[in-house]
């Protein structure tokens, strides 16, 4: 028949067996996902991340976890690996390896390199809720000036760090905070309600800037202006960069990196965390999230982030991991289990923040 060819019984044999072979792989790689917790290993007490750009399997970063089944294991904490973690880390390879070898005349210039993703030698990065550290480590090997790793708990990530021998990171302590002008105007709103409401009548107030609850912040408690101000201290003078001048407050990053920092919190600590962002942010930082979808407390955390983070002066766009690219090409990674749930968010300042 017209366009039939046949093909040799061998060769037809040799590309079913592949066929097979191929989906049997796929189907083994989702039998194993569905004995991990969520889809990555939380039990085993080293982990190996490697990616080409950095060197291929002869030379993966090294984790060290509390997993599941450790004694100093902590659920729901940064004692374990969490899977966007290894998809935000396949991200900042893919588009260090694709802006290193382009034609792009602003390749070497950090803040532009940030802004699609990459690291060059002058890059001063932050990873905010750090964890083990794994994304602010690919950061540092791909050869960042400078790298703060930062959490509320550090004991994790600084014992990746020390093992793994890199000497321009840092793990710094950083607890999120909410903005100074937040928790005025939250306060000035609350208590108008109060004046408004009858008498007896619950004055809850439904508008986003109200906090949640105000007894957790004491008077003496620091904003997120001065919770960062030894982040961004500590970047500066470890980056060596000139102080002459400058005021420390004038130094950003000029990328900020997270992953799973928003799964199921409520909206004062989503405010927390766009706070502590903006207060490390300048006009010319990009921040890249990433986030995974769990459920639909997943979204509405999500919505209490992109709500704070607007009234913090930070705007962007979330895009599915699947269709991330590159200078507009596809990335070369290999996916990964879930990635078609996971969304890269991509924010940079607009605005200053409203004035107390």
């Amino acid at each position: 028949r017209q366009g039939f060819v046949r093909l040799p019984r061998a060769r037809s044999r040799a590309m079913a067996q592949t066929t097979e072979s191929t989906e049997a792989a796929a189907l083994v790689s989702e039998v194993e996902a569905l004995f991990k917790i969520h889809g990555v290993d939380q039990r085993s007490s080293e982990l190996l991340y490697a990616h080409p750009a950095l060197g291929g399997d002869a030379s993966p970063i090294r984790l060290r976890q509390d997993g599941s089944d450790s004694a100093a294991f902590v659920p729901g904490t940064s004692t374990v690996i969490w899977p966007c973690a290894y998809s935000l880390g396949d991200f900042l390879c893919d588009a260090t390896a694709a802006v290193r070898v382009s034609d792009d005349p602003r390749r070497d210039d950090p803040a532009h390199a940030a802004s699609l993703g990459a690291i060059t030698p002058e890059t001063l990065v932050v990873e905010v809720g750090a964890g083990l550290g794994l994304a602010g480590l690919v950061a540092a090997r791909l050869g960042a000036k400078r790298v703060s790793i930062t959490d509320a708990t550090t004991a994790a990530a600084r014992r990746n760090l020390e093992a793994s021998g890199l000497t321009n990171a840092t793990v710094d302590e950083l607890w999120w905070q909410r903005a100074s002008w937040r928790r005025v105007r939250g306060k000035a709103k609350k208590q108008k309600a109060l004046d408004l409401a009858p008498s007896g009548a619950d004055a809850t107030c439904s508008d986003e800037s109200e906090p949640e609850s105000d007894q957790d912040e004491p008077p003496d408690a620091p904003d997120a202006a001065a919770t960062v101000a030894s982040v961004l201290r500590s970047l500066r003078l470890d980056a060596s960069i000139s102080s002459s001048g400058d005021s420390v407050n004038e130094i950003y990053p000029h990328m900020i990196v997270a992953s799973d920092v928003c799964y199921s919190q409520g909206r004062r600590e989503m405010q927390m965390l766009a706070d502590t962002m903006g207060a490390l942010c300048g006009f010319e930082t990009t921040l890249w999230l990433m986030f995974e979808d769990r459920g639909d407390c997943c979204w509405g955390t999500l919505q209490h982030f992109w709500r704070a983070a607007e009234s913090a002066g930070l705007e962007g766009d979330p895009t599915p991991v699947e269709e991330v690219t590159v200078l507009g090409e596809p990335r070369t990674s290999q996916r990964r289990h879930n990635d078609s749930e996971r969304l890269l968010l991509r924010l940079r300042r607009v605005r200053e923040t409203p004035a107390e």
